[in-house]
C-alpha cells in the first residue's frame, strides 16, 4: 500500500485497522456515519460559521458567503435559523438515519451549551480570530520520511506529508495564539 501523506483521521484509522484504512483512504469507500457523529458535525459547522462571522466582522466586512447557509449579514443574522439550515442540509444528506425533532433540538441545545459554557469561553465571537479553518499541507524533509515506490507508471519519490485543517486559530495576546 502506497502512503505518501497522512491526515489525523487517516493516521488514526490506520492505527486501529489497516483494512479499514485501505477501504476508506485507498479505495474511497466510506461506511455510513453514526447519528451522534453527524449531529456533532452539525454543531461543528455552526461554530465554524460563528467563527467566520467574527473573522469577517474584525475585517470590517458586512457579508460573507457560506457553502451551506449562503450569504450571511454579519450584523443581522439569526443563529437559530443558521442551526436549522445546517441541520436540514446534513439530515437530508444522511438519509440512512431516522432524524427526529429531538435530534434537531439536540443540535440546537449542544450549540448553545457550547457557546454559553463558562461565560462564552468557546464562543468564537468572544475571541480574536486569526484564521478559521486554516488548511495545511507540508512535507517532512527528514531522511526517515523519504519514500520511493515502484509503480506500473514508474517510480514515485518524495517525502511523507502531513495534511489537514486547523479548526480555529485565535490570538490570546502578542506572541501567543491558540489552535
Amino acid at each position: 500500500m502506497i502512503i505518501t501523506y497522512f491526515r489525523s483521521s487517516s493516521y488514526n484509522t490506520h492505527s486501529s485497522c489497516e483494512h479499514q484504512y485501505f477501504m476508506e483512504y485507498v479505495l474511497g469507500w466510506r461506511g455510513k456515519s453514526g447519528l451522534k457523529a453527524d449531529k456533532g458535525t452539525i454543531v461543528h459547522k455552526v461554530l465554524e460559521i460563528l467563527a467566520f462571522i467574527k473573522y469577517n466582522k474584525q475585517n470590517k466586512e458586512q457579508y460573507f458567503t457560506d457553502d451551506i447557509v449562503g450569504t450571511i449579514d454579519i450584523k443581522k443574522y439569526d443563529l437559530d435559523k443558521i442551526i436549522n439550515i445546517v441541520y436540514d442540509h446534513y439530515s437530508l444528506g444522511n438519509p440512512h438515519h431516522k432524524w427526529t425533532d429531538k435530534d434537531r433540538r439536540d443540535c440546537k441545545d449542544w450549540t448553545y451549551k457550547t457557546i454559553d459554557f463558562n461565560n462564552g469561553m468557546f464562543d468564537p465571537r468572544n475571541r480574536e480570530i486569526v484564521c478559521p479553518e486554516q488548511k495545511f499541507d507540508f512535507e517532512i524533509k527528514k531522511p526517515w520520511a523519504k519514500y520511493t515506490f515502484d509503480t506500473p507508471e514508474g517510480k514515485i519519490t518524495g517525502h511523507l506529508a502531513l495534511k489537514g485543517t486547523v479548526d480555529l486559530i485565535t490570538k490570546v495576546d502578542d506572541g501567543f495564539m491558540r489552535l
